[in-house]
């Protein structure tokens, strides 16, 4: 039955079908913040950019930032899928356990590590990872509380430096305890067309670690900003030369093996430190918005390969136990995916009288054209089982 158009009923009807609203979803993410984006529609843009007055914004708001403390659980898992991921990679070590089979037509399964091992030198680069959204992301996929700002928008990573205390391999056991990293973040300082920001990371086993108590492990990350890609400054896919000092490789190495990282290995350790960053992963942004030929080699990647050379090096004497107690490095120029890059490691002298179970090493990656692409020394100690 048709209602008249002066029906209460009809009049009802169009009335509430005028007045309610659409159900309409609105994100509840938060707008990121930042300062990584130039400023619109402000006329300071036109002025001269001043590095002082912009280095002493970006340490206010750098210094802003409170330490992290980043707890973890040192599950063998993260460390054993980083040694699956480099076992392609690296020489064979006798350290690495055999598949066992799982019958007739299936797949072997690499065991992981028995609990009572101590967390590998390196892999801790695995574990504490970022622990924000990915809509608090600066747009290259990096950690908003390390950028200094705009228009220091290109990231990489220029060396840094790890201590590891007597009893480390006590305290980082791979058997499920909790362990915490305090994160601080330094003042920026700026250097020609660059500025440097140093992110120190301090771990252990206990609360006291943000007092300073109980650190095995002490770190520095040191990273590099750089401007953002201007129209014409370098053509896409060019070899980059004028950013980086190209260095001859030190001397003839004692020690040394070669790899040929491919996208897959990148793709891992970008997934195992939870790493977001576009030049490890998009090849187009690599190109188009950083200026490099391809995707490049994780810095942290490459501490890893150092450590591990060190490690490999060493004699396998059962009654002997020999660990890196610090290595400095500095990374001059980028390690592209698909190129060959070979790690070296040469014995600069024994330890003095007083230790002389203490060996110092210069240690240095090339690229695939011989040229030293990150250098750095080492030390590392030996001892007796009973020591």
């Amino acid at each position: 039955m048709k209602l008249p158009a002066s029906h209460p009923l009809r009049l009802r009807i169009i009335k509430n079908a005028t007045t309610t609203p659409s159900r309409q979803f609105t994100s509840t993410s938060p707008k990121l913040n930042t300062n990584n984006n130039p400023p619109q529609n402000d006329t300071k843009t036109n002025r001269p950019f001043n590095l002082d007055a912009y280095l002493q914004t970006a340490t206010k708001t750098l210094a802003s930032h409170p330490p992290k403390l980043l707890h973890d659980t040192l599950s063998p898992t993260p460390s054993h899928l980083l040694t699956l991921a480099l076992v392609d990679h690296l020489p064979p070590t006798p350290s690495f356990t055999s598949p066992s089979p799982q019958g007739p037509g299936s797949f072997t399964c690499y065991p992981p590590p028995p609990p009572t091992t101590p967390l590998p030198q390196g892999h801790h680069l695995v574990y504490f990872p970022i622990q924000v959204p990915p809509s608090r992301l600066l747009p290259d996929g990096t950690d908003p509380d390390h950028g200094p700002g705009w228009p220091f928008v290109r990231r990489m990573w220029a060396g840094g430096s790890v201590a590891f205390a007597r009893g480390w391999d006590a305290a980082l056991r791979l058997d499920g305890r909790r362990a915490v990293c305090v994160e601080t973040v330094g003042v920026p300082v700026g250097r020609g067309d660059k500025v440097f920001v140093e992110v120190r990371r301090r771990y252990g086993v206990g609360e006291g670690v943000v007092e300073g108590r109980g650190v095995v492990v002490d770190e520095l990350r040191r990273l590099v900003f750089m401007r953002e890609k201007g129209g014409g400054r370098r053509g896409e896919g060019r070899k980059v030369r004028g950013m980086f000092f190209l260095v001859s490789s030190p001397a003839a190495p004692s020690f040394s093996f070669t790899l040929r990282p491919d996208a897959t290995l990148l793709f891992h350790f970008s997934a195992l430190s939870y790493n977001a960053h576009a030049i490890h992963l998009n090849p187009e942004y690599a190109r188009v918005q950083e200026g490099y030929r391809g995707l490049l080699v994780h810095g942290p990647l490459t501490l890893v390969l150092m450590l591990s050379a060190l490690r490999f090096s060493q004699t396998q004497d059962p009654k002997l136990q020999t660990w890196v107690e610090s290595i400095d490095y500095r990374n001059l120029a980028p390690l592209y995916v698909d190129e060959e890059l070979k790690v070296c490691l040469r014995e600069m002298g024994q330890g003095t009288i007083a230790t002389p179970r203490e060996r110092r090493w210069q240690v240095w990656i090339e690229g695939p054209d011989g040229e030293l692409a990150v250098k750095g020394t080492a030390t590392t100690v030996t001892t007796t089982t009973r020591d």
